[in-house]
């Protein structure tokens, strides 16, 4: 057992936002930070983007100075601000370091307006101020006022997505809102002394906290231990149930049942889709639903197995869309006619310009105009809506699409369907090996959809090679002919086939 920790850490920013949030995530962060889950391909695509709309952001409140010492040398950032403090005549600071009661910081932006006052900027990259915010700003102003400077405003800048964006250089003006938070920072501020201390509490402790897992887990953000806690709970853990809210968690808790195989058979409050998950559990049998045969009767054939991939560029790319505008950029599509014989066809647009007309004009010509269209999730009919909207010289095209073709396959699973193994999930990526264990992903490049808008935006940045396009091709198109694929083969799953 390690003994009481006779130093503690300097806290930053980012490390009180971990503590916020739970102080077992911030105990692990410091003291045992391997047992972090490893960052995915996604996360870190986020948090690049970020840091370039950060920089973006700066052209705002022009003519300012950066701080150029990167954070690993925070000691000599501190002293370069305070030297640049000092000149009246820079307007702006980023990446100002500030160093007070064992807290260091990185204002994005600090605006001079008065002698010794200034207005705080945090930048953020999404479209809206979220309640998290508040206390990721309140940190900042109660080290800068602990420094003796003096905030007039505290402000959150980020992408507004009422921009549309007209072509050419961003009009950064319009491109980013700045919301005066002053007033929610300063009701919270006096919370911040008492807030440091139970952290640092927490953090002088020889063991980490005994907090258990729950909501706060994923809220304000998804924790990277989560793999590391999670493993405390049994295979079927109560979590799981579908839309298991707190007061059936709590009544579970204390009923002393952290397992599902553990629920007794008349255990009251349980929806009819939890009743089904806990007897699938407790039984370890698949369920069919009677019903279910004749949800697939209505099928109309040919059927139309389709998806579609998507990308939502935080910066507006296309004259006309606004700040992460989803944009269909992919389709694949399977045809099995009523013999069961099995046909596919895929686009894959291939460049730089907006691929959204591309997209529709050959979707309506692959989709002809009857047959059933299977989807999984009402994702892609949420699509065409907004093609329709944006190409209204094919709206009657694409209208027919939707005009009573769609059948969600979800759906049917969701209300017909389950096996232990889908852990109360019914994503086709928890489903799918449920229930046709013999075809997966592992053997593709791409396996989930945020990697193929990651790779669908790398393939059509002007900085990346011929040859690197081609294999994001390749690696796109079978990706997408997976998805399809696979629900082509739960749909004969379903059908006893």
């Amino acid at each position: 057992m390690r003994k009481k920790q006779e130093k503690i850490p300097l806290l930053s920013k980012s490390r009180f936002m971990a503590g916020w949030q739970c102080h077992k995530r911030l105990y692990l962060e410091l003291f045992q930070p391997q047992l972090a889950d490893p960052v995915s391909e996604a996360n870190q695509a986020i948090m690049d983007s970020g840091t370039g709309i950060g920089a973006l952001a700066r052209g705002i409140f022009p003519d300012g100075v950066l701080i150029e010492q990167d954070y690993m040398h925070h000691r000599e950032a501190v002293i370069q601000t305070a030297e640049l403090l000092k000149d009246k005549s820079i307007p702006a600071l980023y990446e100002a370091a500030f160093m007070y009661d064992d807290i260091r910081i990185r204002a994005d932006i600090l605006v001079r307006v008065g002698k010794n006052l200034f207005d705080l900027v945090e930048v953020k990259s999404g479209n809206s101020v979220k309640s998290e915010h508040i206390p990721d700003t309140a940190i900042q102003v109660y080290v800068l006022e602990g420094c003796g400077l003096r905030v007039r405003r505290a402000c959150v800048a980020h992408l507004n997505k009422e921009y549309i964006y007209p072509g050419g250089d961003y009009d950064l003006q319009e491109l980013f809102a700045v919301d005066d938070v002053t007033e929610k920072v300063r009701e919270i501020l006096p919370d911040v002394p008492e807030l440091l201390a139970d952290m640092r509490a927490a953090l002088s402790a020889s063991e980490p906290p005994d907090i258990a897992p729950g909501k706060h887990c994923s809220k304000p953000y998804d924790c990277e231990f989560c793999g590391h806690c999670f493993q405390v709970f049994p295979e079927h853990y109560v979590g799981q149930l579908p839309n298991a809210r707190a007061k059936l968690l709590t009544a579970l808790a204390e009923a002393g049942i952290d397992d599902i195989c553990d629920i007794p058979d008349d255990f009251d409050g349980l929806n009819p889709l939890q009743q089904r998950v806990r007897d699938c559990v407790v039984n370890g049998c698949v369920y069919m639903g009677p019903h279910l045969n004749e949800e697939l009767v209505r099928i109309e054939y040919p059927a139309y197995f389709l998806d579609f991939e998507t990308f939502n560029p935080a910066l507006p790319l296309y004259v006309g869309t606004h700040t992460y505008q989803m944009l269909p950029f992919q389709w694949s599509c399977h045809i099995m006619d009523e013999s069961g014989n099995v046909s596919h066809e895929e686009f894959l647009h291939n460049g730089p310009d907006d691929p959204r007309e591309p997209f529709a004009e050959s979707l309506i010509d692959v989709l002809n105009d009857s047959g059933s269209i299977i989807v999984y999730s009402s994702f892609e009919a949420g699509q065409i809506r907004g093609l329709i909207r944006d190409l209204p010289h094919l709206s009657q095209d694409l209208y027919a699409v939707l005009n009573g073709r769609i059948v969600d396959l979800l759906k049917i699973i969701k209300e017909h369907c389950y096996h232990p193994d889908f852990h109360g999930k019914f994503s086709i990526k928890k489903v799918l090996p449920a229930l046709v264990p013999e075809l997966n992903y592992s053997d593709l490049e791409i396996r989930e959809g945020s990697l193929a808008s990651m790779a669908y935006a790398e393939m059509i940045a002007p900085e990346t090679t011929a040859k690197r396009r081609r294999e994001i091709h390749k690696n796109l198109l079978a990706y997408c002919e997976r998805d399809t694929e696979a629900m082509v083969r739960l749909f004969e799953k379903l059908r006893g086939e």
